[in-house]
């Protein structure tokens, strides 16, 4: 004799519907670029937000973070976005919004985590980079010291493309210096 079941019917159909029901995720336009088996949390920098509206309005075009922005266009983030293979607990920050927050932060001179993190509440150039997000300093510090290597490359091709585009000075990291 089986013991008896402890759901009531109710319940055991109202689950059934759950799992039947269960939405399908829709691959967003922002990250088709970059796919990956990991979901990550949404990330929109050209997204409206309070105060003020549109932050790269009141930065200006020519303001550095609005260049650290226009570069997820143009370097290659598959070294670090690989590392990103099975799902598991909470979605990730973005990596491409992580390593251009890092490489900003750095051509800035701010290279505490704690310091990145107070920036991304208080800085509009620094919410505008992470779309309003606020990664606290120990994500960031796991981030720096899981893509040291990639992050590495990218600082080199970040200071290439800011000499053709004519930069002689990127923040405070020289071109033709030893940083």
């Amino acid at each position: 004799m089986s013991p008896p079941s402890t759901k009531k019917p109710e319940q055991a159909a109202l689950l059934e519907v759950a799992a039947r029901e269960k939405p399908e995720r829709e691959e967003t336009k922002s990250s088709a670029r970059f796919s990956s088996p990991r979901p990550f949390r949404e990330w929109q920098p050209e997204q409206g937000q309070l105060p003020p509206r549109y932050a790269r309005e009141v930065l200006g075009e020519g303001h550095l973070a609005s260049f650290f922005v226009e570069l997820r266009e143009v370097l290659d983030f598959s070294p670090i976005l690989s590392a990103y293979t099975k799902e598991c607990g909470q979605p990730a920050y973005h990596p491409v919004m992580m390593a251009l927050l890092l490489m900003y932060a750095y051509a800035r001179g701010i290279t505490s985590s704690r310091e990145i993190e107070r920036r991304c509440e208080t800085d509009i150039a620094f919410r505008y980079l992470t779309g309003g997000q606020r990664p606290d300093h120990d994500t960031v510090c796991a981030f720096r010291v899981r893509h040291l290597e990639a992050l590495r490359a990218l600082f080199v091709d970040t200071l290439r493309l800011a000499r053709q585009a004519g930069l002689e000075k990127l923040g405070h990291v020289l071109v033709d210096g030893p940083k």
